[in-house]
């Protein structure tokens, strides 16, 4: 086939002959046709320019621009004719060393843009040193009075106890309170350390496509400077504040974030871009003026910034509920431990008349028993609860960052685990996102299957042009054209694409490989001018372009004419044709069978999931007119003008691979109780063959009628009542059994969301994946909106977690980290009540009988350190088990299961049981009561690592090794206390025998929550059937 690409260029003279005008070499940006005047520095800019207030009510007079140049753009827009705009921008490129087409140019221009307008980013928020993480942590007024009473004790034990190291109890105590400061400084610094390494990343993987001394590529955001010139399209969101110095109308934003306004804002060149705006429809170029705090959107970071604030999620809210709770009776405990004791010392005293006073020795026993009571209110108030979930979310967050997973809003690592339902978009999640040309049909000519296996290039051009032989050249010219001129795709300066729809670029290859030239489609766009985009949306289902074809590159139709294409989904397109073009390149009406026949076809296609799109065009103009008048009539006319009468030209199969892991993951999904529901945009058809091949739908499902597949139409009309409202019990009717949701737009999409969470059915909490501008809606509505990488930033923004993978799989990772989260928290409530309710009761019950603590306060601070911080520690970091997800979905308003019930009172009684014998036997002061309860305490560890149905309470400990090592720490802390620690702990050293007596009551723990957890073993996964069986 002879390149058109040879007739194209157009002559010097041929020009001015056909335009008067003369054509120059390109000096800056071209003006939609249209010549401009050579800039005259000197003249007074100034006065032929009048600036529009502000529609916002924004002070953004300073921007980043020095005095001399804020004339130039002012309060939201550059104002008037176009010939003043193209100075003005001029003049505003120059002033930031920058050109209005090819931007930069040069590292040293972009470094010193950088320092002299600043950089663009916000000043973090102020990051909390060690020491301001123990003043926080020294506002605890518990510990606060144990530091008194240590002072207190420290000073009466040096002048009135005979023993050479009396002082040594009030030290300890402050020890004791400085290590669990210390502890906890840890914990929050490493915290701090995961988030902010998140936010770094987060800023890293985001890109936008920049110009930088002509040449286009991908560069992270926070390295664009003043006088970049960004590329924007539908779904972005603009990094810092510009303006458009190019648009391909309509170009619309939504700004709300700064006007609370909804409304959609169209911009047109010379208009201002605020940072933070979101691309809604359309593109264009944009030259940044403000960067950082500088612009609009910087300035508002940098007051959030500024706000102390501390956001709590929903379980560490319940959490703190619960500690509140458990420790009002830690405190009656304490009340009633410290009546009884000082009244064993007061009674005889007023007995006695009281005469001396009360001797400085009474006066010790009774500071001693304040700091008991206080000890036990330290013990008894589980503070390491919401420690435990921060460090659980710490370590759920940075694990699921190793498997790129990038967590934008913490509580979404907690809720995954709570999902019951989970909405999923079809390509991308699940399937590779590889789309390629399965098939076609050209003006009556079948092509195909064309399904690529990974051959070399020439071998593809054979397969493509095995049946082109029929076509008339002028009909794959055209084709070519016309798929050429309907696109979105950015590229670079050598022909790379950067960005774009996997679709567009299927069909782009699928050109190339037509006309046998890599590099054709890229020719075939330098040389016709594109006017005007009605971009693809949800609703439509197709995209229209309108663009001018000039110097007989159609050899029929004249020199300029305006030509409109539209390509979109089958039947909608088909619907818009009134004729169909034959092999020979001639046109025929589009007749009822014909009609019947193509749907037939395409139908076929569909159901071996393909998504099938047409491409017909019309001619607007045929006339010989001028490109500015090709230009206005293409601008004036509406979408509905320019995609009637369309003439069909082809239709292509396009084949998405369903990815390995997606059948896989469903399984998974079902098994965990969470119902898995396919909504897209595609047909129903090719919906419904995938929704089957990846298990979403089975066979027997659908045929017994228990599985619904519907499409949005359809959707629409079922869920209403008669006066158009949303009925929820409609809804509740449909949900449970809806399984495909096919060419769904995006209130369809944001209804069902809201409709699920809003069930009266049962407790229901939705994810939501996406990766469109379309899908932000149901994104933020949803619990947990999971946004792929490769998706809109629009879509990104609005989402919780951002998949860097683009799969269902990771879909699947971020279900078993929330619920390993749900499930640290179960292992850590079932360790900590436990010893809290043994201490509180041991405590209680020895004051009554032997008229003393059991166990000093110096004991029981040691015991608070494990409990409340190394063991917080230890069970938080345990990778997720299998058995997460062959549970229901977990909830956080049953935060203490059945199981765990059971367990704890098992475990106490047991506790107590042991201390009792213990106590009669050798009495209260002997080391043995201490040494055995730690013991219990550190056995009981081992026991919390498994609180649901699991009996092995070893399995994959060797995995932990944070856990072992803890674990090992607390006891070599222990023997060292009893061997050792006599001064301070008033212990004994103990031998083989005692040191045997203990260790063996602590190990009978084991086997005893084996036998008692046995039993719920089967209940509890026999209960797993919920909605996603």
């Amino acid at each position: 086939m002879t390149s058109f690409t040879k007739k194209c260029p157009m002559s010097a003279s041929r020009f001015e002959r056909r335009t008067g005008r003369v054509r120059r070499p390109n000096r800056g940006v071209r003006v939609r046709g249209r010549a401009k005047r050579p800039f005259d520095k000197d003249a007074k800019a100034s006065e032929s320019y009048r600036y529009a207030e502000d529609a916002l009510g924004l002070d953004l007079n300073n921007l980043s621009l020095e005095p001399s140049l804020r004339h130039i753009v002012s309060h939201g827009r550059i104002e008037g004719d176009a010939e003043q705009i193209d100075e003005a921008l001029e003049e505003l490129a120059s002033a930031l060393c920058s050109n209005v087409e090819f931007g930069v140019a040069g590292e040293e221009i972009i470094e010193n843009n950088r320092k002299r307008y600043g950089a663009n980013a916000v000043e973090p928020a102020k990051v909390s040193s060690f020491v301001d993480f123990a003043r926080e942590a020294l506002k605890d007024v518990t510990l606060r009075v144990l530091i008194a009473s240590g002072f207190v004790s420290l000073a009466l034990e040096s002048v009135v106890a005979d023993e050479p190291y009396a002082w040594l109890n009030g030290a300890a105590i402050l020890l004791a309170v400085s290590i669990i400061v210390v502890v906890e400084c840890v914990n929050n610094s490493e915290k701090q350390r995961s988030f902010l390494s998140l936010n770094a990343l987060m800023q890293e993987t985001t890109l936008a496509s920049v110009t930088r001394a002509g040449v286009r590529s991908l560069v992270p955001k926070g390295e664009i400077v003043c006088g970049d010139i960004v590329e924007l399209q539908s779904g972005d969101v603009l990094p810092c504040d510009g303006v458009v110095v190019e648009a391909a109308a309509p170009f619309l934003c939504d700004q709300s974030h700064l006007t609370g306004e909804s409304d959609e804002v169209e911009k047109r060149r010379g208009d201002v871009l605020f940072g933070g705006s979101k691309v809604t429809s359309g593109r264009a170029s944009t030259m940044i003026i403000a960067v950082g705090t500088q612009s609009s959107s910087g300035k508002i970071a940098a007051m959030i910034s500024d706000v102390d604030s501390q956001e709590f999620t929903p379980l560490q809210l319940q959490l703190q509920a619960l500690a509140i709770t458990i420790g009002r009776y830690g405190i009656a405990a304490a009340t009633f431990v410290s009546v009884i004791l000082a009244s064993s010392l007061i009674a005889p005293l007023i007995a006695s008349g009281m005469s001396d006073g009360i001797p400085p020795e009474i006066e010790l026993e009774l500071l001693h028993i304040v700091i008991i009571a206080i000890t036990i209110v330290v013990v008894s108030v589980p503070e390491g609860l919401p420690l435990a979930v921060t460090l659980a979310l710490a370590y759920s967050v940075s694990r699921m960052m190793k498997v790129e997973m990038l967590v934008r809003v913490l509580g979404s690592a907690e809720t995954s685990g709570e999902i019951t339902t989970l909405l999923l978009d079809k390509t991308g999640t699940l399937t590779r996102n590889e789309q390629t040309v399965a098939r076609a049909w050209i003006a009556g000519v079948d092509i195909g299957p064309l399904t690529k296996t990974g051959s070399s290039w020439n071998s593809e051009i054979g397969k493509v042009t095995q049946d082109t032989p029929r076509l008339d050249p002028r009909v794959v010219k055209l084709l070519s054209i016309l798929l050429a001129m309907n696109s979105t795709l950015i590229y670079d300066s050598e022909g790379k694409v950067l960005r774009g729809p996997k679709s567009e670029i299927a069909l782009l290859d699928f050109v190339n490989l037509m006309n046998g030239d890599k590099t054709f489609v890229a020719t075939i766009r330098e040389y016709f001018p594109l006017v005007k985009i009605f971009p693809f949306s949800a609703e439509r289902k197709r995209m229209c372009s309108l663009f001018t074809l000039r110097d007989a590159v159609d050899d029929e139709m004249g020199d300029v004419i305006v030509r409109a294409v539209t390509k979109g989904a089958a039947q909608d397109v088909l619907n818009l044709c009134a004729t169909i073009m034959i092999e020979d390149g001639t046109s025929r009406p589009l007749d009822l069978v014909t009609r019947e026949y193509l749907s037939r076809k395409f139908l076929e296609w569909q159901e071996h999931a393909e998504r099938v799109l047409l491409v017909a065009y019309r001619d607007i103009e045929r006339d010989l007119i001028t490109i500015e008048d090709a230009t206005e009539i293409a601008r004036c006319m509406s979408a509905t003008d320019a995609e009637s009468d369309l003439t069909l030209v082809a239709a292509v199969g396009l084949s998405d691979p369903l990815r390995e892991e997606s059948a896989e993951s469903v399984r998974l999904c079902k098994k965990a109780g969470v119902s898995v529901t396919m909504v897209t945009g595609d047909s129903l058809s090719t919906a419904t063959a995938l929704a089957k091949l990846c298990g979403i739908l089975d066979d027997a499902g659908d045929e017994s009628g228990s599985a619904l597949t519907m499409t949005g139409e359809e959707f629409r009309e079922r869920i209403r009542t008669s006066d158009g409202k949303v009925d929820q019990r409609k809804i509740d009717e449909i949900w449970p059994r809806l399984r495909v949701l096919a060419r769904a737009s995006p209130n369809d999409k944001f209804v069902l969301t809201a409709g699920i969470q809003q069930s009266r059915l049962s407790r229901q909490i939705c994810g939501v994946c996406g990766d469109g501008e379309n899908d932000a809606p149901a994104l933020r509505r949803s619990s947990v909106g999971f946004a792929l990488g490769s998706g809109t930033e629009m879509a990104r923004s609005a989402a919780d977690i951002v998949l860097l993978q683009d799969s269902i799989a990771s879909v699947v990772d971020a279900i078993r980290y929330g619920r390993n989260v749900f499930e640290s928290i179960e292992k850590f409530i079932t360790f900590q009540l436990t010893a809290n309710v043994t201490t509180i009761l041991l405590s209680t019950g020895g004051a009554l009988v032997y008229a003393q603590a059991p166990l000093s306060a110096i004991e029981l601070l040691f015991v608070n350190l494990v409990i409340d911080s190394l063991a917080s520690l230890a069970l938080a970091t345990e990778e997720p088990s299998n058995e997460v997800m062959r549970q229901p979905p977990a909830n956080a308003g049953e935060l203490i299961t059945s199981t765990m019930r059971v367990a704890i009172f098992t475990q106490v009684i047991y506790q107590l049981t042991v201390m009792t014998y213990l106590l009669d036997e050798f009495g209260p002061d002997d080391t043995q009561i201490y040494g055995c309860f730690v013991l219990m305490q550190l056995a009981n560890q081992f026991n919390c690592r498994k609180v649901t149905t699991e009996l092995n309470v070893f399995e994959g400990i060797l995995k932990n090794k944070l856990f072992l090592f803890l674990v090992a720490s607390e006891l070599l802390m222990h023997v060292l206390i009893v061997q050792r620690g006599g001064a301070v702990f008033h212990t004994t050293p103990m031998d083989l025998g005692e040191w045997a007596r203990c260790g063996a009551f602590a190990l009978c723990a084991l086997p005893l929550r084996a036998l008692v957890v046995a039993p719920f073993s089967k209940a509890r996964s026999g209960s797993t059937t919920g909605t996603g069986s």
